[in-house]
């Protein structure tokens, strides 16, 4: 009998290809608000914000996180900077206030206090260590001295800090097919001499 023929082999599927990462979107401030926490120490501190050229009335501030937020849209200037201040009213001894970034964060923010104290603690100085501890301190949120506040950032800044790129995915291999089975050949059978004459 002929042999039946050996099948094919399954071709491997070709693996589909990874889709490029989603670029995470730049933040765009005209469509954001300023947000931050202001508490105080003794719940006695009383404060006023000033954003877009608005200074508030003075606010009372408590020893709870007190949440505030400002539409900053119209408020960007050239190179897309923005500020806006914090007034101490009236620090007296144990009276500190303490700020807390929610957007855009701290580290993106540049802070500082208005006023000859500021140059007199040598906060500017490149040199760290010529700086007086009050700077730092000022610096992490800490307004622990009656006075203005100003905090500046650019857009420039808050995307650096806030804009995370999308992980690229990565696919599971895709799994080698089982090759089909070679069918083993049935031998051909042996002549039975008892059945067949001896002819000559």
């Amino acid at each position: 009998p002929t042999p039946a023929p050996t099948p094919a082999p399954t071709p491997a599927p070709t693996p589909a290809p990874t889709p490029a990462p989603t670029p995470a979107p730049t933040p765009d401030l005209r469509s954001r608000a300023i947000r931050f926490s202001l508490r105080g120490d003794t719940g006695r501190e009383l404060i006023r914000t000033t954003v877009n050229g608005v200074t508030s009335a003075v606010v009372r501030l408590t020893t709870s996180e007190m949440e505030f937020s400002y539409d900053i849209g119209h408020s960007l200037g050239e190179g897309d900077e923005f500020e806006f201040f914090i007034t101490f009213v009236n620090d007296n001894g144990p009276r500190d206030v303490h700020f807390t970034a929610m957007y855009p964060p701290l580290e993106s923010l540049s802070i500082s206090r208005l006023g000859r104290s500021w140059t007199r603690w040598n906060c500017d100085d490149e040199d760290a260590t010529k700086q007086n501890i009050r700077c730092a301190r000022v610096r992490e949120g800490t307004f622990a001295w009656r006075g203005t506040y100003k905090l500046k950032a650019t857009l420039a800044q808050v995307t650096a800090t806030t804009s995370v790129p999308t992980p690229a995915l990565t696919l599971a291999p895709t799994p080698a097919p089982t090759p089909a089975p070679t069918l083993a050949l049935a031998p051909a059978p042996t002549p039975d001499l008892r059945s067949r004459a001896i002819r000559f």
